[in-house]
């Protein structure tokens, strides 16, 4: 149960937003430059190699949230969001400079494996403002939470580019675990007003009923199941490319500043992702799904046909810049529309499961996208996939969110059914 004057949903959106700044920044301080790594560190030099050596590294990370972040979801309707938070921050601050260390690939992969499964903070953080906060002003606290993820991922890039360059990447990824545990300690300053399940009395029957019902898979409603499908497919979709942005700069310009340059580059989308969590968040309290949805996937997919032709920076910098506008606050929208699908008890678990559905949609894009790059020799033929596939998706997403929005309990609580 939640307690009905949810009190603390402002200082936790302050608390979450400036922990995730500083989660994201010591993540995206290294990850986009580790097809950089895997060449001047570990001496892989063939693009399809590294490409294939990349999907590796991407699969072990989605492959450890896929299968811990319903774990952790479920504990945290248990034991409430905080102590998963808490575990998620200061783990990952221990086992991130462990990558500084490695020398070879399989150790690299094991690293990104342990540290996603002790992850899970986005997540947690997503669920602790969902159960917090009034529902007439959760596409708000999650736009604003999209905002600070984004804000993060601009700082790490920047300052993650520079400290690759100047100081290398030991001294990287020692700064990534360093902003990990300072994240921990906002985290401590937050408060979760959610009476977790274990303090909820139920009768000796009602418990024995609840084990054997959720023994196979949780009783989700049919809209939730739906969406946590077109979460598969759109985590497909856009983890398709993710990992080769670094190849394709050193591509365009060299490998001399393509560190330098992938920094700066994913800090201007950034700035266009926070700027947009702010203003999709804000409007999916206002508007509904699909009329924000479909113009902002058929816009990222032009920009990302504009990346995969760029021959310069700045058409790669700019389109992908734009792509990441319209793109980045889409997933405050989904969150929404899943929040208001699903019962409060129950959102703990339901955003532990979307994380997993979309890290399965990152496992098979690995694997896919590490074929594709290794067969065609050419970074830009993932460029071009991820585009086709938005394309595809766009019908499916009309008819899934169509069936999702017609659900009972979307329709009994959702805001603009009663509009």
């Amino acid at each position: 149960m939640l307690l009905e004057n949810t009190l603390h949903w402002k200082r936790n959106v302050v608390m979450m937003s400036l922990s995730q700044v500083l989660v994201m920044a010591g993540f995206t301080a290294a990850m986009p430059f580790i097809p950089l790594y895997l060449k001047e560190h570990l001496g892989i030099i063939d693009e399809g190699e590294r490409g294939l050596y990349m999907s590796m590294f991407s699969f072990a990370g989605f492959f450890a949230y896929g299968v811990f972040n319903p774990i952790w979801g479920s504990l945290s309707d248990r034991f409430g969001v905080k102590p998963m938070l808490l575990r998620g921050t200061f783990l990952t601050a221990v086992f991130f400079p462990m990558m500084a260390y490695v020398t070879k690939v399989w150790m690299l992969v094991a690293l990104r494996f342990i540290t996603a499964a002790c992850a899970g903070t986005t997540a947690a953080s997503q669920t602790l403002l969902v159960k917090n906060t009034p529902e007439d002003k959760q596409g708000l606290a999650l736009g604003m939470l999209t905002a600070a993820f984004w804000t993060g991922t601009m700082m790490g890039n920047v300052v993650g580019g520079l400290i690759v360059t100047y100081f290398g990447y030991e001294k990287t990824f020692w700064f990534c675990g360093i902003l990990y545990f300072l994240a921990g300690i906002f985290v401590l300053f937050a408060k979760d007003d959610y009476i977790p399940e274990h303090k909820v009395h139920a009768s000796p029957q009602a418990k024995r009923f609840h084990r054997y019902r959720h023994s196979i898979l949780p009783a989700f409603t049919i809209g939730v199941w739906l969406l946590m499908l077109l979460t598969v497919l759109y985590g497909f979709a856009r983890s398709f490319e993710t990992p080769y942005i670094a190849m394709l700069v050193e591509q365009i310009i060299g490998s001399k500043t393509a560190a330098f340059w992938t920094g700066i580059i994913s800090a201007f989308v950034s700035v266009g992702s926070m700027l947009s969590g702010i203003i999709i968040g804000y409007l999916s309290d206002r508007i509904k799904p699909l009329p924000l949805l479909i113009p902002i996937m058929v816009v990222s997919s032009i920009s990302l046909f504009l990346q995969a032709s760029a021959t310069n920076l700045w058409v790669f910098g700019i389109s992908r810049t734009l792509m990441f506008f319209v793109l980045g606050g889409s997933s405050a929208v989904f969150m929404k529309l899943m929040s208001n699908t699903t019962p409060k008890r129950k959102r703990g678990a339901v955003f532990g499961y979307r994380s997993t559905a979309h890290n399965i949609g990152g496992i098979i894009a690995s694997f896919i996208a590490g074929w594709v790059v290794f067969m065609c020799k050419d970074v830009r033929s993932a460029f071009y996939m991820a585009a086709v596939l938005l394309l595809l998706l766009i019908p499916v997403t009309i008819w899934i969110v169509r069936r999702a929005m017609s659900q009972p309990f979307y329709i009994a609580h959702s805001p603009f059914s009663r509009k």
